[in-house]
């Protein structure tokens, strides 16, 4: 009992932190705001009311892209961690000059980590902006929070 209820909790801490992770780093692909590739950054979001509802099928969209960009964006984050010797700066994928002090080959990880972001957003979602403006809803309301880790949860199972 107290291994299944401290293993739920692992996997909600985990769940919670790739979904505020891969939300912020695809902001920054698609729209250009600050994607971090540090895991231990401080975030800072802003509430925000949205009219927009999200329909169960965007959600599930929604968690699917987060799933399938957090395991390049701790790849890409270890990789470059491991070329430099130390954590990154933030390393923003709409400002390339965000990239001038890394080496050539670090470089080279976060645009490659860039590109395959920006795809895995237009396989699930059209529109580029309406997969930011869910981003931003996510980070403004618990209920839709909540949607989208549930989701994330049964596509995990």
């Amino acid at each position: 009992m107290l291994l299944t209820s401290y293993s739920r909790f692992l996997i909600n801490r985990v769940l919670v932190r790739s979904l505020l992770v891969g939300a912020l780093a695809t902001m920054g692909v698609a729209v250009g705001i600050t994607p971090d590739l540090s895991q231990n950054s401080p975030l800072s979001l802003q509430n925000a009311a949205y009219a927009q509802s999200v329909s169960q099928d965007e959600v599930r969209n929604y968690a699917q892209a987060v799933l399938a960009m957090e395991p390049l964006r701790q790849s890409a984050y270890n990789d470059i961690k491991r070329i430099i010797g130390s954590e990154p700066a933030n390393i923003v994928c709409s400002q390339p000059s965000s990239f001038n002090n890394l080496p050539r080959n670090a470089r080279n990880i976060a645009v490659n980590y860039c590109n395959r972001s920006r795809e895995i957003v237009r396989r699930y979602f059209n529109d580029l902006s309406r997969f930011n403006t869910i981003t931003e809803q996510v980070q403004a309301s618990e209920d839709l929070k909540r949607k989208v880790q549930n989701a994330m949860i049964e596509l995990q199972r």
